[in-house]
């Protein structure tokens, strides 16, 4: 996913590794061709690869090396399945034992902070009614993330440490010869149930394909009827599960995708390329991504009426094309 050979733990010393990857974005390749400019910047995912994800069993160690990260990500080996079993059955078995270990993980977190508080006294009244809501959900073995969870107390559960609320994708990694017809509809079950979004890949062949140029790729990948490499349906993934958007600003220097959370107004978004432009907002100039293309240029799009004026709060959308003016 990130194009970077990545050493096994041990070869590691023990490090988390980080890499990085791109949202591959065809709203970004075609402003591009609109606007030729000097470079191209897409959005960029991070992912943390730590030491003890290595393992087979989920312990308490790998779960604390997670506590920063917004979204995990739960490979199953379910390539070699042991005589008799099937990869089905393998990647059904691992995906309950994770389940299991994280429910367990996390109340244990939730019974230690409200025996600390309940001896200490002065606890925070959201932070018993987390603890509280939190129990109650783990101990009838469901995880957190099949409850509705405002800002603030997700806020809370990450500094607590709890991880079953976070955004899961389960990827099952399969032999070539189980990867026809997708992933089977009991996975695909099991991993709703626990709202995780599951990936059916063979990872031997998606790094073929990542080997290959552009377009010999796509013919290995029509082979084997896929419509994109691991790399991108991956990234996409994760993209949406984080509730990323994208605007985009463009111009002959530079066209470039800034990921923003949903419902993020033009204020805040204008941090996201310089804290200056957040400081001295006026205002911003605003065109669809579509719109843009239509007319060709922003210059076009001003004359013809398109371009529209916003202030601070105008909530940014997806494909938005902006312009800020500000005053510093």
């Amino acid at each position: 996913m990130t194009g970077r050979e990545i050493l096994p733990g041990a070869a590691a010393g023990g490090k988390t590794r980080l890499g990085i990857a791109r949202v591959t974005d065809e709203r970004v390749d075609r402003l591009t061709d609109l606007c030729k400019p000097r470079r191209t910047v897409y959005a960029e995912v991070v992912l943390s690869l730590p030491p003890a994800a290595a393992t087979a069993v989920v312990d308490i160690a790998a779960l604390r090396e997670t506590r920063d990260l917004k979204a995990l990500a739960h490979v199953v080996g379910a390539f070699a399945p042991p005589p008799g079993e099937s990869a089905e059955q393998v990647a059904l078995a691992q995906m309950a034992e994770l389940t299991t270990e994280l429910i367990l993980a996390d109340l244990e977190r939730v019974e230690t902070r409200q025996a600390r508080i309940g001896k200490g006294g002065g606890a925070r009244v959201r932070e018993d009614e987390l603890l509280a809501r939190a129990r109650a959900c783990l101990e009838a073995e469901r995880v957190l993330r099949l409850e509705s969870w405002d800002e603030q107390l997700t806020s809370l559960m990450d500094e607590l440490g709890l991880t079953s609320h976070r955004p899961l994708i389960t990827v099952i990694n399969v032999a070539e010869d189980a990867l026809r017809g997708g992933c089977p509809e009991a996975v695909a079950r099991a991993a709703a149930t626990v709202v995780s979004e599951p990936m059916w890949l063979c990872a031997t062949l998606e790094a073929e394909i990542a080997a290959l140029q552009p377009q010999e790729q796509q013919e290995f990948l029509a082979a084997y009827d896929l419509e994109r490499p691991v790399s991108q349906r991956f990234v996409q993934t994760a993209f949406t599960l984080l509730q990323q958007i994208c605007f985009f600003t463009v111009g002959p220097d530079e066209v470039r995708a800034w990921p923003i959370a949903r419902q993020t107004n033009a204020r805040r978004a204008a941090r996201t390329i310089h804290s200056d432009l957040e400081r001295g907002f006026i205002r911003a100039e605003v065109v669809s991504y579509e719109v843009l293309l239509v007319h060709g240029s922003e210059a076009r799009c001003k004359a013809v009426g398109v371009m529209r004026t916003e202030g601070k709060d105008y909530e940014v959308q997806d494909g938005d094309v902006i312009t800020v003016r500000f005053n510093v």
